[in-house]
């Protein structure tokens, strides 16, 4: 049992959870309780053994709260909802582990499926850094951008243009977005937002997609944030809000082929043709990784001045936090634009204009 990777997973988890500015006080406490009825052999243990070969890679203990969660938000656990931030309950500290079990036992079928469901927050937080690499990317090169999202999952990132963006000094998408971040997302240096830029053509994919546009989906969503994370719920709300109006297709595609097919005329001329994602390649096989580099490669070979390619992606660079590097062609240069924390907060703006 020491060595079971499902108990490493757990602990991990729990340890993130537990992280201070970051985690879930109530996740944290819940998942030491968890861990408790794993060794144990009680059924936390009976339904995480055999759902995944690849416990810590698959967030299986995220998927397993999640999956709750979700029962919680549709109004199918009220014991544990009354606990739920996201529920509008409230938590005092007490053991959540008995009522969250019971939860479990009583819907053991509808908690097993959701450990089959891959964790995707769509964590609209990320969208401030994201938004600076393509300000800088439009002033740089063109203000008219193609743009292509691997990893997408609802699609609410490759939205990042109809959120509104406050640096202080300068702004950056719709002034009447429900979706607002201002000056407290940037620590010290912050990026010129200001300048015209258009998105000419929105394209994105992922291997499981979530259709944000029905119930389900929209539960999906919301079931993958931390309960006790009120900003972050209210974010993904707003965000689920607008793509109600601006509807994004995802196409349901393994990242690498997409890509390939997508780019095999190369860029675009007239537009800056940008490939980004977020907290996407851990995710990727070894395979898919290979097939989105040379996607780029071949597809960066063909650009020019009047053509150019962009790859713009924000994944992790250390336990703390992430980078947003951009590599451009022609010619692959390659740099760290920022560092931001893993859920967009907290940005660290190094690029030089």
């Amino acid at each position: 049992m020491p060595d079971s990777p499902v108990l490493q997973a757990l602990q991990a988890q729990a340890h993130s959870c537990a992280a201070i500015g970051f985690g879930s006080p109530l996740y944290a406490h819940l998942l030491q309780g968890l861990l408790e009825d794993f060794t144990a052999g009680g059924i936390t243990a009976e339904l995480l053994e055999s759902a995944s070969a690849r416990p810590v890679h698959d967030a299986l203990p995220l998927r397993y709260l999640a999956a709750v969660h979700r029962l919680a938000l549709a109004g199918d656990a009220p014991s544990l909802a009354r606990y739920f931030g996201s529920c509008e309950g409230v938590w005092d500290g007490e053991s959540l582990t008995p009522t969250f079990l019971k939860v479990v036992t009583q819907h053991r079928e509808i908690v097993a499926k959701g450990l089959r469901r891959n964790v995707q927050t769509n964590e609209v937080g990320r969208a401030p850094v994201l938004a600076s690499g393509f300000a800088l990317i439009a002033r740089r090169h063109m203000p008219t951008l193609d743009v292509l999202e691997i990893g997408s999952s609802a699609g609410l990132l490759s939205l990042w243009d109809r959120y509104f963006y406050d640096t202080g000094e300068s702004q950056l998408g719709d002034a009447a977005s429900p979706l607002r971040f201002e000056r407290p997302w940037w620590t010290d240096r912050v990026p010129k937002l200001a300048g015209t830029i258009s998105v000419a053509r929105r394209r994105a994919s992922d291997i499981y997609p979530i259709d944000s546009s029905t119930a389900s989906g929209r539960l999906t969503m919301l079931s993958f944030v931390w309960p006790d994370q009120g900003e972050r719920i209210a974010r993904l709300r707003a965000a689920l809000e607008v793509a109600t109006r601006f509807p994004v297709h995802i196409q349901r595609a393994d990242a690498g082929d997409w890509l390939t097919e997508q780019l095999a005329q190369g860029p675009c001329a007239g537009v800056a043709t940008v490939v980004f994602h977020s907290i996407v390649w851990q995710y990727l096989a070894t395979s898919t990784k290979a097939r989105v580099r040379e996607a780029l490669s071949n597809a960066g070979a063909l650009g020019s001045e009047e053509a150019p390619l962009l790859w713009l992606r924000m994944e992790p660079a250390t336990v703390q936090g992430a980078n947003l590097r951009l590599t451009t062609w022609p010619g692959g240069a390659d740099e760290v634009l920022a560092e931001v924390g893993y859920h967009g907060a907290g940005i660290r703006w190094l690029a030089d204009d």
